[in-house]
């Protein structure tokens, strides 16, 4: 497939043992892509106004990229160069493949975000108070932000010891399940709102969100705060417009 004058989108994907193949090409007309057919997650091609490309990291499952393993960079650096001759944009669908930029940084030739991190340094910059970042794992997070000359800034929140968040760390939480869509939902929504209204986030100046899996409740965090949201997904749709 060559780029043409409509945007097309490329997403590398996490290692989950629900995905059917290793690479494939869409349409928004598509319900279903390599594996999710939740429309508004990042993985679905219905999610987005824009042909989309999909291919899997291999190596890349959901504990070797939270801990940021060789297999997890080198799965990341190759699904990425696979997908910058067929896309206009490259993302990913875990912001803890932000660690991919240790092979990847000044050696792509197409523009790619591999995580709402990216906009960390934005975040901080537009404001001189604190920013909060949502993610999966608080400790994760720490240990790869902990030379980050910001870090004092941060309220990092994290929601992997809840039960349903817990369970998908497990490479084959759609086949074992013990979490559904609603109760993650229901799950971050309680915590985002207690922190912010009593805890670590009451006085963020912007959110920062880590996890692929937030932004898809935009709006319900914005009825929660006023705050400048920085979030992969909107931030993408804006840019291939």
């Amino acid at each position: 497939m060559a780029k043409g004058s409509a945007p097309t989108l490329g997403v590398a994907l996490m290692e989950y043992n629900n995905l059917t193949a290793d690479y494939g090409q869409f349409s928004p007309t598509d319900r279903v892509g390599l594996g999710s057919d939740c429309v508004g997650s990042i993985e679905c091609p219905a999610s987005w106004p824009f042909d989309t490309v999909y291919a899997v990291a291999r190596g890349g499952g959901p504990r070797e990229t939270l801990a940021g393993a060789d297999s997890a960079v080198e799965g990341i650096t190759r699904a990425v160069h696979r997908l910058e001759s067929d896309a206009d944009l490259v993302i990913a669908n875990c912001g803890f493949f932000w660690c991919g930029w240790k092979s990847l940084r000044g050696g792509t030739q197409t523009p790619v975000l591999l995580s709402g991190l990216d906009f960390l340094d934005l975040a901080l910059s537009a404001t001189a108070g604190s920013v909060g970042v949502l993610t999966y794992s608080k400790p994760c997070v720490e240990a790869l932000l902990h030379d980050h000359s910001g870090i004092r800034r941060m309220r990092i929140v994290g929601f992997s010891d809840l039960p349903s968040w817990k369970a998908i760390e497990e490479p084959d939480c759609f086949g074992v399940g013990g979490w559904t869509e609603e109760s993650l939902r229901e799950e971050f929504l309680i915590r985002l709102k207690t922190e912010l209204n009593d805890g670590s986030l009451k006085d963020v100046r912007a959110l920062v969100i880590e996890c692929v899996g937030m932004p898809k409740w935009r709006s319900d965090i914005r009825k929660l705060t006023n705050v400048p949201v920085f979030d992969l997904m909107s931030i993408t749709k804006s840019l291939l417009a």
